[in-house]
């Protein structure tokens, strides 16, 4: 599968369109090595890995995933958090720990982001429960 992944990146970027050959990058940058992770996880950041400007990065992040580029991290950060903090195997370690595992900064900016995404977090949050 590896290596068919490879074969497959490899044609895009020497034979796809530009649009496609982003899309193939923004991909294997956010999800593969999952980019929304890190703490310097910005648009600013990404756009200078993919070699974009922030206007074509908002357009790839609406269209193809139907939100914000912050959007799409910030849903990530928390539902890697969420999957982190329900794992038994982290049962024993700090809450400030498994924040900071997710990408966040801060305890503050994980607080500030549940606070601007209440209903976004309660459905997550209502999904594990049910």
């Amino acid at each position: 599968m590896q290596i068919f992944y490879k074969l497959n990146l490899f044609y895009v970027k020497k034979f796809g369109k530009k649009e496609q050959r982003i899309k193939i990058l923004f991909d294997h940058h956010f999800f593969v090595n999952k980019y929304y992770l890190h703490k310097s996880a910005t648009a600013e950041n990404l756009t200078r890995i993919l070699n974009i400007t922030d206007i074509e990065l908002q357009a790839l992040s609406l269209k193809n995933y139907t939100m914000a580029f912050e959007t799409l991290r910030d849903m990530y950060r928390f539902q890697h958090f969420w999957d982190e903090f329900t794992n038994p195997v982290n049962a024993e370690l700090p809450i400030q720990s498994i924040i900071s595992l997710c990408g966040f900064s801060s305890s503050q900016e994980f607080n500030s982001l549940l606070s601007n995404h209440k209903e976004a977090s309660k459905n997550i949050l209502k999904k594990s429960f049910s």
